[in-house]
C-alpha cells in the first residue's frame, strides 16, 4: 500500500480509536448505512443514520467528487475529507488490505497501551510512598 494512503487511513483509525475501529470491522456493506464508517460511528447516537434518514445528505457528488456524507463524517470524527474518502475508497475496492491495516493498527495500539501501562506501574512501584520504615 502506498505510504500516503496508509497515512490517511491511519489518521482516520487514530481519530476513531480502537473501540470504533473494532466495531467498524464488523461491517459488511458498502452503503452509508452499513459500511465501515457507518458501523464505526453508530455509537454516536446514530448521527450518520439520522442524517441519512432526514435527507440532509445528498447522494449526488459535489463538484470535487466528494459526497456530502464524506463531509459530514469528516466533521463527525475530526479528520480531513481526504482521509474519509480514502477510507471509503479502500473499504470499497480493497477490503482485505483495509482489514489487514486496521488489524495491524489495533495490534500496535494495544501494544502501545500495554507498554504505557507497564511504565506507569513501574513508576508507581519505584516511587513508593516516600515514607521511611
Amino acid at each position: 500500500m502506498i505510504a500516503a494512503r496508509k497515512a490517511l487511513l491511519t489518521t482516520a483509525f487514530e481519530a476513531l480509536g480502537p473501540e470504533r475501529v473494532t466495531r467498524g470491522l464488523t461491517a459488511t456493506g458498502h452503503n452509508w448505512s452499513d459500511c465501515f464508517l457507518a458501523i464505526a460511528t453508530d455509537g454516536e447516537a446514530n448521527l450518520l443514520r439520522q442524517e441519512l434518514k432526514t435527507n440532509l445528505l445528498r447522494q449526488e457528488l459535489t463538484k470535487n467528487g466528494r459526497t456530502d456524507a464524506e463531509h459530514f463524517v469528516s466533521s463527525l470524527i475530526g479528520v480531513s475529507v481526504e482521509a474519509v474518502h480514502e477510507v471509503v475508497r479502500v473499504w470499497d475496492h480493497d477490503k482485505p488490505a483495509f482489514r489487514a491495516l486496521a488489524t495491524e493498527w489495533l495490534e500496535l495500539d494495544r501494544a502501545a497501551g500495554r507498554v504505557a501501562g507497564d511504565s506507569t506501574v513501574s513508576i508507581m512501584v519505584s516511587t513508593g510512598t516516600g515514607l521511611a520504615s
